[in-house]
């Protein structure tokens, strides 16, 4: 039975708050920081099969609610604040998360193209060169879905037509979708939550991306207490600029939910 997606309170309010956070000209200074050091550090990333940097990227985290998919939408501004043509993907046809972060009026996605029912359908984001692509109708078969000669086309065609193209993705300790995707894209960003995801979660995470075979490029380390940190680097500017921060590595980003 293929069904559309359900309205849960929790989690409209969490988009909600996660909507405050997407990238822009107003964003804190820090964490349009930590996005450039995540962006220039995948930018030197190798894809593994070729002596060329990746553009096909895939964001998951261990497990729910680690903060992958607002990770993965603002990946794809900072990308695109730099002028290049990207693509953001909502493959989570689990718990699919970017239609609702973005406000997203598109009847079809994803699911309804690889399905073979409706024509793709994208969204322009205005004053970028960014296009997004949600997941459409939730189906019963996810992962078949995923694996199919059509995704992978698909994804294939619009590494040639994007500089860079994005795809968010379900956890990869809860279901298999993540490590599928791994196998066909560039390189992999595993989302962590400072607090919450525990070593033995990442640990698992890591090596289910190692399994498949899968180019893991990095972990984001989110949601960071900066008072927690020890050793922090401290740049202090001037009047000229206005900003006082601390950044530590790895980056962090002051965000919380999916």
């Amino acid at each position: 039975m293929i069904r559309k997606p359900g309205k849960h309170k929790v989690t409209n309010e969490a988009i909600t708050a996660n909507r405050r956070r997407l990238l822009n000209n107003d964003s804190p200074f820090a964490i349009k920081e930590a996005y450039v050091k995540l962006r220039t550090s995948l930018m030197f990333c190798m894809a593994k099969d070729k002596a060329l940097p990746c553009t096909t990227f895939a964001i998951t985290s261990a497990k729910p609610s680690e903060g992958k998919s607002l990770t993965a939408a603002n990946i794809a501004i900072s990308y695109a604040m730099l002028g290049k043509k990207v693509l953001l993907i909502d493959a989570d046809m689990r718990k699919p998360t970017q239609r609702r972060l973005w406000k997203a009026e598109l009847s079809t996605g994803l699911c309804d193209f690889l399905a073979n029912i409706w024509q793709l359908e994208m969204m322009k984001v205005e004053n970028l060169p960014l296009w997004l692509v949600c997941t459409g109708t939730i189906p019963p078969n996810p992962s078949e879905l995923l694996s199919s000669d059509r995704m992978k086309q698909f994804i294939a065609e619009c590494s040639k037509r994007y500089d860079y193209v994005i795809i968010d993705t379900p956890p990869i300790n809860t279901v298999a979708d993540a490590q599928i995707i791994s196998t066909y894209v560039d390189g992999i960003v595993l989302v962590s939550k400072s607090g919450d995801t525990t070593a033995d979660e990442l640990n698992a995470a890591i090596a289910a991306v190692h399994r498949a075979g899968g180019n893991l490029c990095g972990v984001v380390l989110n949601d960071l207490n900066m008072k927690s940190v020890k050793y922090s680097y401290k740049y202090k500017y001037g009047d000229k600029y206005g900003y006082k921060y601390s950044y530590a590595e790895p980056y962090e980003a002051q965000q919380h939910g999916n």
